[in-house]
C-alpha cells in the first residue's frame, strides 16, 4: 500500500512539475521589439545597397554621407549614384533586418513560436541558429517548421525597424536584455 501511495505521489509531483514548466513558457509577444539590443554584425560595406545582397570584397568601396558602401556587381556604384538616398535607406533597412534575424533567431522556438529559455537544443538551418523551448519540441521538430519560423522572424525584424530604426547596441549580454515583458501574475 505504501508503494502505491509513493508511486501516486511521484506521478502527481511529475504532473505538477510538467504543468508548471508549461505555464513558465513565454508567448511570442513577450519580447518588446522596441527594446531589443541588436549588434551590428553586418556592416554597411558588407551589403550592396543596390542589389541588397552581400557585397563583393574584390570591388572598390565608395562613401555617401559618411557611410562606406561596396557593391555586389560592377555596376552597383553607377546605379547607386542615380538615387543614392533611396539606395542608402533600403540598405539601412535590409542590414537591420539581416542583423536582427541573425541575433534573434534563437529567441523563438521554431516549433511553438514561444520564447526559449536558452541553453536547450539548437539547430542550424537555412543560415540561422534556432533553439527549442522544451523537450517536446526536440522530439517533434520538422524541417517544415524552419521556413515558417523565418517568415515570422522577418516580420518581427520589419516591425522592430519600424519601431526603432537601424539602432544597434554593442556589448549587451543578450539581444533581449531588458526587452522581455514580465509575466502577469
Amino acid at each position: 500500500m505504501l508503494v502505491r501511495y509513493s508511486s501516486m505521489a511521484l506521478s502527481i509531483a511529475v504532473a505538477l512539475a510538467l504543468a508548471a514548466q508549461a505555464v513558465a513558457q513565454l508567448p511570442a509577444d513577450a519580447v518588446m521589439l522596441d527594446k531589443v539590443k541588436i549588434p551590428e554584425k553586418q556592416k554597411s560595406v558588407d551589403l550592396c545597397p543596390v542589389y541588397l545582397e552581400p557585397s563583393d570584397p574584390k570591388l572598390p568601396t565608395w562613401e555617401y554621407k559618411g557611410v562606406k558602401y561596396r557593391g555586389s556587381k560592377p555596376d552597383a556604384k553607377e546605379k547607386f549614384a542615380k538615387d543614392p538616398a533611396k539606395c542608402a535607406k533600403a540598405a539601412e533597412k535590409q542590414r537591420f533586418i539581416n542583423n536582427f534575424m541573425q541575433a534573434m533567431s534563437p529567441v523563438w522556438c521554431p516549433v511553438t513560436d514561444e520564447v526559449t529559455p536558452g541553453g536547450l537544443t539548437q539547430w542550424k538551418k537555412l543560415g540561422y541558429t534556432f533553439e527549442s523551448c522544451c523537450a517536446f519540441c526536440d522530439e517533434t521538430v520538422k524541417d517544415e517548421d524552419f521556413p515558417e519560423a523565418i517568415k515570422k522572424l522577418k516580420a518581427r525584424a520589419e516591425k522592430a525597424y519600424d519601431l526603432i530604426g537601424a539602432k544597434y547596441t554593442e556589448g549587451a549580454k543578450s539581444p533581449v536584455e531588458g526587452a522581455i515583458k514580465k509575466p502577469e501574475e
